[in-house]
């Protein structure tokens, strides 16, 4: 495993992003143009070898809410997606009995949905058995068994928190205080408190924590104060998707773990498992030369 490099591959994706981005926001021709076109002057000013993805979408994220006007460009796209996904949590759920290593398959599989993907697509990861190309379950069952204490799991996508709550629960069942993490406003298809209230989840994964901050991923130094505080207090930190791989991984923090499937090649290629494999492994050991602590 090695960190991330952004390549071509990054920069195509960005510039489809933007493009649907902008669409998403404004029925207005003219707007729409204005907005894909700021982003694509973001995309160009920002990429380099160094650069983040995530860190690139959102900024232009942000430029492209201004200049039309929408905060939340995506809420069709969330509410749709939260919908398709509470359906095949019911249908599936009943599959995964209460472990710990089946409510970690059951949660990353919520990870599958993309704005990219159809759902016929993703209704066919649903549909099939899998193990995870790369699991460290024994060194988290091993931090878990060391006793209680604080930990933070970084929700991704809107309507994951169905296939997340379940883990949750597991988690608080076995003595760990653990605070659902959501983001601070309206970012691309993330989840925000408004959408978890809709979904009428957030009665089972209270306490919620929001980052305080608009961001796809995290950026820790733009997050509030009272989250920065829960961040270094954690004893564990489970992340979920791509975007926490981008925006954390290099950090290579002992306590944190990310559990995602690999969507695109160059992720892929950073955790070395084939596209469309679904990982759980700690930060520690993608990235060994960096020493973080806690």
């Amino acid at each position: 495993m090695r960190p991330m490099r952004i390549d071509m591959e990054c920069r195509n994706c960005l510039t489809r992003l933007a493009n649907l981005t902008a669409a998403l926001a404004t029925k207005d021709p003219g707007l729409q143009t204005k907005a894909y076109n700021a982003a694509l002057a973001i995309i160009a000013a920002e990429y380099s070898p160094e650069a983040i993805p995530a860190l690139i979408a959102n900024r232009f994220h942000l430029a492209i809410q201004e200049i039309t006007g929408n905060p939340d460009p995506f809420l069709p796209r969330k509410e749709a997606e939260t919908a398709f996904l509470h359906r095949h949590f019911r249908a599936i759920a009943p599959n995964f009995p209460e472990t710990l290593e089946s409510r970690l398959k059951l949660a990353v599989l919520g990870n599958a949905v993309d704005f990219f993907r159809s759902e016929k697509e993703v209704a066919g990861e649903f549909s099939q058995r899998f193990t995870f190309a790369i699991s460290h379950l024994a060194a988290f069952r091993d931090l878990l068994g060391a006793g209680p204490g604080l930990l933070l799991y970084l929700a991704d996508n809107a309507g994951e928190q169905h296939f997340d709550a379940p883990l949750v629960q597991f988690l608080r069942g076995l003595g760990w205080q653990v605070f659902y993490v959501v983001k601070g406003g309206p970012i691309q298809n993330d989840l925000t408190r408004a959408d978890l209230e809709a979904s009428g989840l957030h009665y089972l994964l209270e306490p919620v924590l929001e980052t305080g901050v608009r961001s796809v991923g995290l950026v820790l130094a733009e997050a509030s104060a009272a989250f920065q505080e829960a961040f270094h207090r954690a004893r564990l930190i489970v992340a979920k998707g791509m975007g926490h791989f981008e925006t954390l991984g290099h950090l290579g923090d002992p306590r944190l773990f990310f559990l995602l499937q690999a969507k695109c090649r160059p992720v892929a290629q950073a955790l070395g498992v084939r596209q469309g494999k679904f990982v759980f492994a700690p930060a520690k050991k993608i990235f060994p030369l960096t020493n973080t602590k806690p």
